[in-house]
């Protein structure tokens, strides 16, 4: 990669970076279009690489298509929210179920190793980050491979697909990211030592709490987001 194309990945990553957090902050006001050119400005970069992040913001449903053009802040609805999240629980207990009725030697290991990996999480994590959905997402789908339905896991990715820019929330909450690894952390033990009533009961409150967490920090940033972005009665975006 030559000095021209970092400059533009570097570009592009801190438009995107940038952008998510106001998004997630609640600083970008809802159901306004977002241009280009003042995104552009406000960052401090050009027009290209604030396209690039919008595009990708919109493939991972942190945006929807505006009316007028361009895109808009996405904000699900609590009943879809809540909607989701009982899919998704459903989805996780029976894969858990299905994983320590029929757990071998090859499970184990695999269950061994996600352990492992986490424990090393304990010692490297930051108290708040966004990003860390994606590895507990991967904890979670990991976890349901494991029960041998590659369907099921496979669906309960295509559900955590569609709910991670409200779970994104969760890890912006202080504190979220360490209970998170520790929650995972007593649960795969459990499913390791085939305690399933333990494991169940520590998998529902995980993802319980997690909702709760979510549609509280969801439900402030979107409040914020009614009165964002207005400077003496003009907008910024």
């Amino acid at each position: 990669m030559d000095s021209m194309d970092t400059r533009a990945y570097t570009a592009s990553s801190l438009a995107y970076q940038q952008l998510k957090s106001w998004i997630l902050m609640g600083e970008v006001p809802a159901g306004v279009r977002l241009r280009e050119e003042k995104i552009a400005e406000r960052i401090g970069v050009s027009r290209t690489p604030v396209r690039e992040a919008l595009l990708r913001l919109h493939a991972e449903r942190f945006l929807d298509r505006h009316i007028e053009g361009g895109y808009r802040v996405a904000i699900p609805s609590s009943t879809l929210i809540r909607e989701l999240y009982e899919v998704r629980r459903a989805l996780e207990l029976f894969a858990l179920r299905r994983t320590i009725s029929m757990a071998g030697d090859r499970d184990l290991k695999m269950l061994n190793t996600l352990k492992d990996e986490w424990l090393g999480l304990q010692e490297d994590y930051f108290p708040t980050d966004p990003e860390f959905v994606l590895l507990d997402e991967d904890f979670h789908g990991r976890l349901a491979e494991s029960a041998g339905n590659k369907q099921l896991a496979e669906e309960l990715r295509r559900i955590n697909e569609r709910i991670r820019p409200v779970r994104t929330h969760d890890f912006v909450a202080s504190g979220r990211v360490s209970a998170t690894i520790d929650q995972h952390l007593a649960i795969v033990s459990a499913v390791i030592a085939a305690e399933i009533e333990q494991a169940e009961t520590l998998l529902e409150r995980h993802i319980l709490q997690s909702q709760a967490v979510v549609e509280a920090s969801s439900f402030k940033s979107f409040e914020r987001m009614l009165n964002a972005g207005y400077v003496e009665g003009e907008s910024i975006w």
